[in-house]
């Protein structure tokens, strides 16, 4: 340090050549002056951490300090350019950091590609799986996608010189901490693993819960997403799905389509059901395996009522129940059987004067 000072003190008393010959050995001062100023720190913080005496530290401290205060007001306009440019082009300095920078850079490049490629390997390997739902298959690519990421963002930190034991420390005070304060959350990450794992639905299936229904359109790890017929979407937490009962219309190849139609007490119910069969025999939507039960089902207040149950595809479901709908009326129509509406007899009694 004596050095350094007697040096910028004798800088402008003499020639150009002598101060540019000085500014480089003031350079070459301050590099070793740095370096044992940095290995004094790190002596520091070790003496810190062993439980030195906060007192006895602050001295040394002190002194370091004073040190670099020292050589800053030592220094002339000159010198500290010619250390700055020394310092932008030193590997430990300006160039190193770009050197960082650049390798923090390409690594990241490095990751995205390597992420992507390793989530394209685990969904090949999952999909010769045929246990697996679509929502458990989605929901492992996202962990390992996001894992692959975690590590590779470490092992990036880790090449420009970051230390990343510390985060390790950081990141477990923030679970135990998160612990407390999602609990909720918690309670449908279990319900959304549970729901993947044992596969009650999954998407594409018409499914009736929590008093919504409509089509599964994705699915998280703390939620249900679920589209109506009219295009309304539904997002349901997992842990009201799992804690509720789940009707899944889609899970079955097959589904029965439940019709009534109501003839007048007038027409012939025999008529009506040979009608009905030539309607249902007519649709090649309707199986003939489990073959379609049609028979009069109940006499009701207004009308008698034929049953019409017709086995098909479940895709085919509603186009079979608006088709038959709607045919069997024409079908109606054109055999004479009326479909009685709700209709009352009034019956006046008339009432004798006592007069």
């Amino acid at each position: 340090m004596e050095v350094y000072v007697l040096l910028n003190e004798n800088i402008n008393r003499v020639g150009e050549v002598e101060a540019k010959a000085m500014r480089e050995r003031i350079s070459d001062v301050a590099a070793e002056s740095k370096m044992n100023t940095d290995n004094y720190q790190v002596v520091l913080e070790a003496w810190s951490a062993k439980g030195g005496a906060p007192e006895d530290i602050l001295v040394h401290q002190t002194y370091l300090d004073s040190v670099g205060d020292a050589a800053v007001r030592s220094t002339d306009l000159r010198t500290v350019f010619s250390l700055a440019k020394n310092w932008l082009l030193s590997s430990d300095g300006g160039l190193g950091l770009v050197m960082q920078g650049g390798v923090f850079v390409v690594a990241l490049f490095v990751l995205l590609f390597v992420s992507r490629t390793v989530r394209k390997l685990a969904a090949r390997g999952l999909s010769r799986i045929p246990t697996l739902s679509k929502l458990l298959q989605t929901f492992i690519l996202t962990v390992v996608y996001w894992l692959t990421m975690g590590l590779g963002m470490l092992i990036a930190l880790s090449l420009v010189g970051v230390n990343v034991t510390p985060l390790f420390a950081v990141f477990g005070g923030l679970s135990f901490i998160l612990g407390f304060a999602l609990q909720d959350t918690l309670g449908n990450l279990a319900s959304g693993l549970m729901i993947m794992v044992l596969k009650p639905f999954d998407t594409g299936d018409y499914i009736e819960i929590s008093g919504a229904s409509g089509m599964v359109d994705s699915m998280s790890v703390v939620s249900t997403q679920i589209r109506t017929f009219d295009n309304q979407i539904i997002v349901v937490p997992n842990s009201k799905i799992w804690g509720d009962v789940i009707t899944n219309v889609s899970a079955a190849k097959t589904r029965r389509v439940d019709l009534v139609f109501g003839i007048a007490y007038s027409d012939n119910a025999a008529h009506a059901i040979e009608a009905l069969k030539v309607e249902v025999a007519a649709d090649p939507r309707c199986l003939l395996d489990p073959a379609p039960e049609i028979f009069v089902g109940e006499l009701g207040d207004n009308s008698v009522n034929v049953f019409c149950r017709p086995w098909v595809a479940t895709d085919d479901y509603w186009d079979v129940y608006w088709g038959l709908t709607g045919s069997v009326k024409e079908k109606f129509d054109q055999e004479g059987i009326s479909i009685p509406f709700p209709q009352r007899d009034v019956h006046l009694n008339p009432v004798e004067s006592n007069e």
